[in-house]
């Protein structure tokens, strides 16, 4: 009896061929790859897609089925760059000039909100009612997540800032200044990671890529400590008086906010730019 892995979320399916979509995330058929015989040490690995992808010239164009990134060469490359999708998530492009980048097929894998593109997609959507799809579209549709991630990308730094000049001066006005802002970040975040899911959901299909793992580690991180600081800021709001060395603890949770949210931010980037 033969095993087909789904590539999105690894669900495993013995049969002599994959279902037509996966019953945990609802993945395409196409998105199975067949697992090689069990070995003695008992592991099991993908060995080729569920679908053959066509054979191409070397200057044929790929587009990551996920991101829409667009890759050139004779087959796609094991792992998407921008998302880290597996090679079997690339579909071949239709003959077009070398100087266009598929303006249509691009816009339909990131501009698309329709119920149909959702629900055909992913799984995930269909356990909303409509009142509530349509709203996460029009989110989508007004880039509400963009708009989200800027008050904490923005607001953080200037928070790590005034907290160390407030430890390391004992300044009550930056110690003010500092508490506001984190506080500020606390109640910004469950909007961010909210509007985050669905774009993730509506754009890129809710498949689970490791670049989306991270994306949502460093979003818990950021939140889990911005909670911590702000009610840290609150119970003892006399703190910065005790000095930088006696609160290097204090600010070393900022650091690890700070760096979190940069990271969070580097792979957002990889998928608006693709680079």
């Amino acid at each position: 009896m033969q095993k087909w892995k789904c590539t999105v979320c690894g669900y495993v399916h013995e049969g002599e061929e994959p279902p037509e979509k996966c019953p945990v995330c609802g993945a395409d058929r196409s998105l199975f790859v067949l697992m090689e015989a069990e070995g003695t040490d008992g592991d099991s690995s993908p060995a080729s897609p569920a679908i053959e992808q066509p054979e191409a010239d070397a200057d044929a164009r790929w587009r990551c089925s996920v991101c829409g990134y667009i890759h050139t060469g004779s087959s796609p490359p094991d792992k998407c760059p921008v998302c880290g999708a597996d090679k079997s998530q690339f579909v071949l492009l239709t003959d077009q000039p070398a100087d266009r980048v598929d303006s249509d097929e691009m816009q339909a894998s990131t501009a698309s909100t329709g119920q149909n593109h959702i629900e055909d997609e992913s799984g995930i959507s269909q356990m909303f009612p409509e009142s509530v799809k349509e709203l996460s579209q029009k989110l989508t549709l007004f880039h509400g997540h963009p708009v989200a991630v800027h008050i904490p990308n923005g607001v953080l730094p200037v928070a790590v800032l005034f907290t160390f000049l407030a430890l390391l001066f004992g300044s009550a006005s930056l110690a003010a200044a500092a508490k506001w802002n984190v506080i500020l970040i606390a109640l910004a975040m469950p909007i961010v990671i909210a509007t985050g899911v669905i774009d993730w959901i509506n754009k890129f299909k809710g498949r689970m890529t490791q670049v989306f793992k991270v994306k949502m580690v460093c979003a818990a991180i950021v939140t889990l400590l911005t909670i911590i600081l702000a009610i840290w800021w609150l119970a003892d709001p006399d703190l910065y008086l005790r000095g930088l060395f006696s609160n290097w603890f204090f600010f070393l949770l900022h650091l690890i906010d700070l760096a979190a949210a940069g990271t969070a931010g580097w792979y957002g980037g990889k998928l608006v730019f693709h680079a």
